[in-house]
């Protein structure tokens, strides 16, 4: 190392932990799932939205009165993007007429988006808020306390960490699967009111958008 320059790393106090403790780079994991949760959320809502749209469902259950009767606080926030995505859609406006809608309800997928994107966005605030604590944490062993002790203690231990990882892993899964159900319905020509079947440009040339419900399923 000394012949070619490369001075060796000589590791201070307490840097040994850091490198072999685990809590840290969970920590990280984490902060960046919450980033991209962020995104995938707000993105999961307009795709229902325009299921919604275009399998001529309607927005009348997505209503602020009705999500107050159950007053989950994500359910609301994912009810209200649905309203605002929807509001000035003339294929939504075109079948408000019971005459000519006759369906009683429209489907699980369809009517219960703002509940399950609601209680994936409710996981989100609650890991979220582990994880700013823990960003406020000190995790060190022994950890230096502000009045000179040098003291034991089992700070480094990742279980509030992994716990919302998994809970954040739950909420995900229900969410991709709702999404995949959505497009399920979309490319059956007997549930997605009047779309081609598969999605496909040319049917019984192309195959559309099959091959890319299958990867979702």
């Amino acid at each position: 190392l000394a012949a070619s320059g490369i001075r060796p790393l000589v590791l201070e106090e307490k840097e040994g932990l850091a490198l072999i403790n685990g809590t840290d780079g969970m920590l990280g994991m984490l902060s960046l799932a919450l980033a991209d949760l962020d995104t995938l959320l707000a993105t999961a809502d307009l795709a229902a939205a325009l299921s919604v749209e275009s399998q001529l469902g309607t927005d009348a259950v997505f209503a602020a009165d009705l999500m107050a009767l159950r007053p989950q606080s994500g359910q609301a926030v994912s009810a209200a993007n649905l309203r605002h995505a929807l509001a000035d859609s003339p294929i939504v406006a075109s079948h408000r007429d019971p005459a000519v809608c006759t369906r009683v309800q429209d489907a699980y997928s369809l009517r219960c988006s703002p509940q399950v994107h609601g209680a994936a966005r409710d996981t989100l605030d609650h890991a979220r808020m582990v994880a700013e604590r823990e960003l406020a944490s000190a995790v060190d062993n022994p950890v230096v306390t502000p009045d000179g002790r040098v003291e034991s203690n089992g700070n480094f231990h990742g279980a509030p960490v992994a716990y919302v990882l998994d809970f954040l892993a739950i909420a995900v899964a229900d969410v991709a699967s709702i999404s995949e159900r959505r497009t399920d319905r979309a490319l059956d020509r007997t549930r997605s009111n009047g779309l081609p079947p598969f999605l496909a440009d040319e049917v019984g040339v192309d195959s559309g958008l099959m091959i890319a419900q299958y990867a979702a399923a």
